[in-house]
Parts: C-alpha cells; structure tokens; sequence
C-alpha cells in the first residue's frame, strides 16, 4: 500500500500534484504485475506454515478485484507447477476506503472474503479533505455523518452477501464510536496494542 503518504524511494514514483488520488496501491501492483505477482507468490509459499488472509488496497471497481483474481490463479498455478505446497483456502479480503467502494460494496463483497474500512481514507475521500494538510484540521471530521453512513452501508451490504467487516485506522480505537460501530454490526475492530484494553473494557460495558 504505498504512494500518496507511504513513499519509498527504491520505486522512483513521480512526483505528483494530488497523490491521495494517484498512482499508489493496487494501481500500482495491476500496471506492474512482476512486483505484484513477487509478492503474491511470497504469501501463497507462506500460507503453508500457516493461516494467512491477503487484503487488497484502494479498490475502486469489481473490474480491479477480477484482474487481481486472474493474477492470483496464475501465481498459485506456477506454484502447482513447481510442486511449491500453499493453501488454496486463503481468505481474500479488499479495503473499503473510497466512497466507490462503498457503493459498490454489495457487489464486492460478492468477490470476496472480507471488507476492512480504511477510515483514514474514506473520511479524507468522503470530505474531500487532505488530511496531510494541517490548514484543514478544523474541517476533518472522521465523526461526519456521511463517514458513518459509509460504514454502516458497507456493513449492510457484506453482512446481505454473508462476509465478516472490520474498521482499521483512526476511528477503530475511537471509544466514542465504540457503541455505533457495535450497533452497525461490525465483526471486528483492529487497533494498536495500547488500545486493546480500553476497548475491551468500553465493549463490555456496552448495553
């Protein structure tokens, strides 16, 4: 998952004007297959030590998780072919963090495993706010009910299609949301270790 706010140096990405809606992600991996097909061999060799998911970034379309599937079928085939043992039961999960993926999520999840909300992503995409920019900090707001609308979709929309949903980022250690997200359904909150506690606590006590 990199450009935009992840740079590495080692890839020479151009210099962009707007790089949140750039050339980062999963549109890097589909317009350079070697490095994406690299990577997916290395997590099909390692699914046989163990059970691994793989979760894509920055979707936009059911057209990106099809040719993501092409690429995986052609990687586990090489793999047949090199008698090189892996899992063919590895769970394939995609990250909501763009309002196209938000509504298109019933027919996403249709695709796929899993959803994970990127709230960091979907409340910068959905306000149409950099929040790389300091000046618009009084305008971010991951709080905004547009933000929770997107995710209560999304829920809606994988749990009619039968798929688990999980929140990362910011918000799923916000403990003033714990409640709603609770209310919305959601499957699973990731958070920092720091935060595991406090959110098991604030979970418990929630009628």
């Amino acid at each position: 998952d990199i450009g935009a706010d992840k740079q590495v140096d080692y890839f020479g990405l151009d210099k962009e004007e707007n790089p949140a809606l750039g050339y980062r992600a999963i549109r890097i991996c589909l317009t350079r297959p070697e490095i994406f097909k690299t990577q997916l061999r290395a997590l099909y060799r390692a699914s046989a030590y163990g059970q691994i998911a793989i979760m894509f970034p920055m979707i936009i379309s059911v057209k990106e998780v099809k040719q993501i599937k092409v690429i995986i079928e052609e990687v586990k085939e090489e793999l047949r072919e090199a008698k090189i043992p892996f899992r063919e039961d590895v769970e394939l999960g995609i990250m909501i963090e763009t309002p196209a993926a938000v509504m298109m999520s019933r027919e996403l999840a249709k695709e796929v495993d899993f959803f994970s909300v990127g709230t960091n992503d979907l409340t910068q995409y959905t306000l149409a706010i950099d929040r790389q920019n300091q000046k618009l900090d009084a305008f971010y707001d991951p709080h905004h009910p547009a933000v929770l609308a997107m995710i209560r979709m999304a829920a809606e929309n994988a749990h009619a299609e039968g798929k688990w949903i999980g929140i990362c980022g910011e918000l799923g250690a916000d403990l003033e949301l714990t409640e709603e997200f609770l209310s919305m359904g959601l499957d699973e909150l990731s958070v920092s270790p720091a935060m595991v506690l406090p959110l098991r606590k604030k979970i418990r006590e929630t009628k």
